[in-house]
């Protein structure tokens, strides 16, 4: 007879969905007679999840938008608590969602039921003492970048790199040679970011467009809500050359563009993986960044330039990076001509094209995993349960 297992697993947020199913999916396909309750979507739910609540009452984005569902939020952590403590489950997997997995870690922990939380908080970047609170709440972090293992493991937290899920969703783009003068846009997908980023973008490539007549632009976007938003934001002319593409067919779109011009974020790791070379921005609110500049202990903000400049382990002595992959134009530095300055190059010349890839290289190889993520966090999550049974 199976040893069926019951584990609580908890994606508060709709961007955890998809690496929480993949792991219920790798550990069903293993054989493992699992009983899945927690929260969750339909993807997880396909998995087998009995949800105790919708994941909706527990997604709100926003500071305006989450103070009125705090008391709902704190409702449903007490019946998450109370759950766990009536049916004493073998281990809690909480998915993203850093600030109610945390949350739930510590209301759970008096119970000692193992508790793997998959995908590590970002405190290396800023307010780097939290990690010591985490150490005492979670049994084992699953990450999503290279130097993270080393980094939380540093501080007494055991941590396993199981690889981005976005390197197995380009695995199959096929990257083109770049031909055409085509540069990239990519504004981001939150309104925030697209009304500070976008008419920034817009007058950086009509700045090359001036300089460069044969010019043409692509407009990279997640999806239709996002494109109606650049359009209310900052319109453009059907005169400009401008070409708009959305959705996952942005991908291919992007490897046969010449350069990109993109805010940093996730994206950059895309464009690292199809070979594009770019620059990067980004704009904050003026007190968000006066606040911010004081708490952040890592010298860059993209992501492929903080593979090549690992953030130091706390106690340990700052050693020097690999240089950068990607130009970055922050806040004041962050104007047209800067940008359009830093593209011209990338554009028209060869040569600082092949540098660049050449370090994308580097970048790209430090993010390959012999097996998918999915089946990494599977192997983590299996050798605990068989700990916790020998308990």
């Amino acid at each position: 007879m199976v040893d069926k297992k019951t584990i609580l697993i908890i994606a508060s947020e709709p961007s955890g969905e998809r690496q929480a199913a993949a792991l219920m999916a790798a550990l069903n396909a293993r054989g493992q007679a699992i009983n899945w309750v927690g929260v969750g979507g339909a993807a997880m739910q396909a998995q087998g999840l009995q949800s105790l609540f919708p994941q909706s009452d527990l997604a709100v984005m926003g500071l305006l938008e989450i103070i009125p569902a705090i008391p709902r939020i704190m409702a449903r952590l007490r019946q998450i608590t109370a759950w766990a403590m009536a049916h004493k489950p073998d281990c809690i997997i909480t998915i993203d969602g850093q600030d109610f997995s945390a949350r739930v870690a510590k209301a759970c922990k008096p119970l000692g039921i193992p508790h793997v939380h998959y995908v590590a908080p970002k405190v290396w970047a800023w307010r780097q003492g939290r990690v010591h609170t985490l150490k005492h709440l979670y049994t084992h972090l699953l990450c999503n970048l290279p130097f993270e293992a080393a980094w939380f493991a540093q501080a007494g937290l055991p941590t396993t790199y199981v690889g981005h899920p976005m390197v197995e969703a380009l695995a199959n783009i096929e990257v083109p040679k770049a031909t055409a003068q085509q540069l990239a846009l990519l504004p981001g997908s939150r309104k925030g970011e697209i009304t500070r980023h976008w008419p920034l973008m817009l007058a950086t490539y009509r700045r090359l467009r001036g300089l460069i007549p044969a010019l043409t632009g692509l407009l990279a976007l997640p999806d239709d809500r996002t494109l109606a938003l650049c359009r209310e934001i900052a319109s453009w002319g059907e005169d400009e050359g401008l070409e708009i593409i959305v959705g996952e067919g942005r991908f291919a779109a992007m490897a046969a563009c010449r350069a990109a011009l993109a805010k940093s974020g996730t994206n950059n790791l895309e464009m690292a993986f199809l070979n594009l070379p770019a620059v990067v921005c980004y704009l904050m609110n003026a007190l968000s960044f006066a606040l911010v500049r004081h708490l952040v202990k890592v010298k860059h903000i993209s992501l492929p330039n903080l593979l090549l400049n690992p953030p130091t382990p706390i106690g340990q002595p700052e050693k020097h990076g690999s240089g950068v992959v990607y130009p970055e134009f922050i806040q004041a530095a962050a104007k047209p001509e800067n940008l359009s300055r830093a593209l011209y190059p990338l554009l028209t010349e060869p040569k600082p094209r092949a540098a660049q890839q050449e370090k994308l290289a580097t970048v790209c190889a430090q993010m390959i995993t012999l097996r998918p993520a999915a089946e990494l966090a599977a192997d983590v999550v299996e050798r605990i349960l068989a700990v916790h049974k020998g308990a």
